[in-house]
């Protein structure tokens, strides 16, 4: 993603190739890579600063179709903090070190003034530089967190025992060893949902499940050790967003990445993650008080009908449906509205029988009828999803309160919630 705050290109008029060109990419290791285009970025940088040009152009070789950074007279800062953050990253490659973006800052805490400034910068870095954050070996304290069966052996850290702690998200997690028995990760939008699931002994019900949030939208570091997980343990990775256009949003930048992902960014994302919910069909699969159902906003139509393409494009069918479900029918719903249904409904009702069976450690704790488990298996048109039918609820005249009359409640619904309340009478 370019910085707004210089003026860039990845043009020039004519794209005829130069001496400077660097040896191709796969017989060159990445760290030479960016050191070389580095060393011809400060040369460059320092003749054209003897020229005093009302111009000066930060670029990594003389290839006048590469990406370059174009910095006006009135941009001396901007130049000066990303000339300040290329010796920086110069420096951690050189020795092999690797920094988090707060120790960087205040190596030139005078210079950055601001975190931003210094992210800005790097973000642009990335970009001149064709790589990612990682690959610079500048790593993020991100803010997700995650909780359950695993634990982390993390170099100049020690043991970081996340059945018994919440453990902060960061980049240095990628370079862990590993220790875990479980058998699913569930990846929650909402650091609300997160703490409600613990609060009503997630843990308990799936000893062998790992509990992750990124507080909203996915950060960086947060995909990268999802990514990572699902990589090296081979976990199932199960998401559970908000049934609104936001929600959707995030599901899809968690498995395929932001739609202008910048370099800073690139790969992280993780493809194998599966969406068990909140789908906008859910309210007629659970008694849903019709209050928390909200109307959509004219700035949410415009998400879905930037949303409904780019699903068509992936191939998310389930994506595609449940949007256009969501616009007929005029409204919305976060993960909360289940949470009203009563104790423990998200975890036992709708987590529970949506991830595989065979990944669940919670036999004793549940208690599903093998019915309501085979609705709820996963292929690649559910069965749950098929022939959904239900009036909007944002309305609010008598005639469609009919429609959550006891006889639209389907006998499993009834069966969940008589098992709740002898559960809860327990």
């Amino acid at each position: 993603m370019r910085n707004t705050e210089t003026q860039e290109s990845a043009n020039y008029s004519d794209s005829e190739e130069s001496e400077d060109s660097f040896l191709e990419e796969e017989t060159v290791p990445v760290k030479e890579q960016a050191m070389r285009k580095i060393e011809f970025a400060l040369a460059d940088i320092n003749e054209q600063l003897k020229k005093n040009l009302k111009q000066l152009v930060l670029r990594t070789s003389n290839n006048k179709s590469d990406f370059f950074l174009r910095y006006s007279t009135r941009m001396k800062k901007k130049l000066d903090r990303d000339l300040h953050c290329l010796h920086q990253v110069y420096d951690l490659l050189e020795n092999d070190k690797k920094s988090t973006k707060r120790e960087l800052f205040y190596e030139h805490k005078s210079i950055y003034e601001v975190q931003r400034n210094l992210d800005s910068s790097i973000k642009s870095i990335c970009e001149l530089l064709d790589e990612s954050r990682s690959n610079l070996n500048i790593l993020s304290c991100g803010r997700g967190i995650l909780r359950g069966a695993i634990t982390f052996l993390v170099k100049d850290v020690g043991v970081i025992d996340a059945r018994v702690q919440e453990v902060l998200i960061t980049d240095a997690l990628l370079h862990s060893e590993l220790i875990s028995e479980a058998n699913f990760i569930l990846v929650v939008e909402k650091d609300t949902t997160f703490q409600k699931l613990i609060d009503e002994n997630f843990q308990q019900m799936f000893p062998r499940g790992i509990l992750v949030t990124s507080k909203g939208y996915p950060d960086i570091a947060t995909r990268n050790v999802i990514k990572m997980l699902s990589d090296k343990k081979k976990f199932p990775i199960y998401g559970l967003f908000d049934a609104d256009p936001h929600g959707i949003e995030i599901y899809l930048t968690y498995k395929y990445g932001a739609i202008k992902e910048s370099a800073e960014g690139r790969g992280a994302f993780v493809p194998s993650i599966q969406w068990i919910g909140l789908f906008p069909t859910d309210y007629n699969r659970f008694i849903i008080d019709r209050t928390q159902c909200l109307k959509l906003k004219r700035t949410d139509i415009v998400k879905v009908e930037n949303l409904v393409p780019r699903s068509i494009q992936l191939g998310e069918s389930i994506v595609t449906r449940e949007l256009d479900w969501m616009v007929q029918h005029s409204f919305k719903m976060e993960l909360e509205a289940i949470n009203m249904c009563g104790p423990e409904y998200m975890s036992r009702y709708l987590i529970a029988p949506r991830v595989t069976p065979s990944n669940l450690q919670a036999e004793k704790h549940l208690s599903f009828t093998s019915g309501f488990e085979q609705e709820f298996q996963f292929s690649e048109t559910p069965a749950y999803m098929e022939n959904t039918n239900v009036d909007g609820c944002n309305d609010t005249d008598d005639e469609d309160d009919e429609s959550l009359d006891d006889t639209d409640i389907d006998s499993d619904t009834l069966r969940m919630m008589e098992e709740l309340i002898d559960n809860d009478s327990d």
